[in-house]
């Protein structure tokens, strides 16, 4: 069954585009190990911060507003990194 509707498949006509091409497309660009030259391969965890043993880490609960976690999350999102590390790349420079 295609996950695409009628209006999906005229505009895939209209463009000369077919649904395994597009298909093939997500699946490339959202894979989080390919380096496809859009995005980049995404990091998870830590990868920004060296693991030093003299500075440990330690969690920091915040309480915002739903609808500003809502754009914490989008922008995480479209950085292609987790929360964690985009809370903390905002508040380095604090």
């Amino acid at each position: 069954m295609s996950d695409f509707s009628e209006r999906d498949r005229e505009l895939l006509t209209k463009f000369g585009m077919t649904e395994k091409q597009v298909e093939g497309d997500v699946e490339r660009m959202e894979s989080e190990t390919a380096d496809h030259g859009i995005t980049g391969p995404v990091h998870y965890g830590l990868h920004m911060i060296a693991n030093r043993d003299d500075d440990p880490m330690v969690s920091v609960t915040i309480k915002m507003p739903a609808s500003q976690l809502a754009r914490v999350n989008a922008a995480a999102k479209r950085y292609h990194i987790s929360r964690s590390e985009y809370m903390r790349r905002r508040l380095a420079d604090a």
